[in-house]
């Protein structure tokens, strides 16, 4: 196997494990969302301590942590992809799949505006074009609803201005993913121990136990393969794959779990792929 099949096969890998991410959720609905998310920040930071202690990196963390404003810009990202994970697992346990599959469809493209508006990246005229028939999608999502799709964008935007935090500050994504687990880490732990003290934390040795413990193995798992096909496949190449987790999320919605999608619902998702696209006939033709 040559360095791009490997690449491949791990973001295959990656990608249809962020995709199934709704059938896991799905087994611990009957567990409030913002204590599986509290869960998955505590077993994640655990992990992460595992992996970097036993590899000799956590001097390096440190050294992360003593600079205030890498500090301060990893505190904010660990806030968005707090809020990103809990309105991911709110959605879900609602039902609401579909809503959290098109806010990861819209996120790549949201990316490419706000890279736009703060790294002053110039928009080619496909992104452009891509940029205003999402716009039409979400009114035609607004129209369905009643209201702004506020899932769809709440994921789309958390994610893209985690990314651009990243962006920004450049550090290893093992090393800044625990560094905002352990920002975030005091108030997982004092909302667990709230729910102890009252009687409904799920620290039982059982079914649901696991699953929220493993809650850290899932969190983990796909961020060390991604970074493994980052070795080996160009970014232009890995974006592509990405569109594989919000597919099939978008299958296990209405094949599974029989989410309603109506006629403009559908539209709204045809102009989506549409924009996407777009976007890689356009990519493409450059490369």
């Amino acid at each position: 196997m040559n360095k791009e099949q490997k690449g491949i096969a791990f973001a295959l890998s990656t990608f249809f494990m962020w995709g199934v991410f709704p059938v896991y959720f799905k087994l611990l609905a009957d567990v409030g969302a913002i204590q599986v998310l509290a869960h998955r920040i505590l077993w994640s930071a655990i992990i992460l301590f595992a992996l970097l202690y036993f590899s000799s990196k956590l001097r390096q963390v440190f050294r992360l942590l003593s600079i205030k404003k890498v500090a301060l810009n990893l505190l904010a990202s660990g806030v968005l992809i707090s809020i990103n994970w809990g309105v991911y697992i709110w959605a879900v346990e609602r039902g609401q799949i579909l809503e959290t599959s098109l806010g990861y469809f819209i996120n790549p493209l949201f990316s490419i505006l706000l890279g736009a508006i703060f790294l002053k990246e110039r928009l080619s005229k496909a992104s452009k074009i891509s940029l205003f028939i999402v716009v039409i999608a979400i009114c035609v999502q607004i129209y369905d609803l009643g209201s702004l799709p506020f899932i769809s964008l709440i994921l789309s935007a958390s994610f893209a201005f985690y990314g651009l935090i990243h962006k920004k500050v450049r550090v290893p994504s093992t090393h800044g993913l625990f560094v905002e687990t352990m920002l975030t880490l005091p108030f997982a732990l004092v909302f667990l121990l709230y729910l102890w003290s009252v009687g409904e934390a799920r620290l039982d040795f059982d079914s649901t136990g696991f699953l929220l413990a493993f809650s850290g193995v899932v969190t983990i798992l796909p961020l060390l393969t991604f970074n493994s096909a980052a070795k080996y496949l160009r970014l232009s190449t890995l974006g592509f794959f990405q569109y594989l987790s919000p597919s099939i999320s978008f299958l296990l919605a209405i094949f599974l779990y029989n989410e309603p999608l109506g006629m403009l619902k559908l539209a709204s998702f045809v102009l989506i792929w549409a924009s996407l696209a777009i976007n890689i006939i356009y990519n493409l033709k450059k490369h």
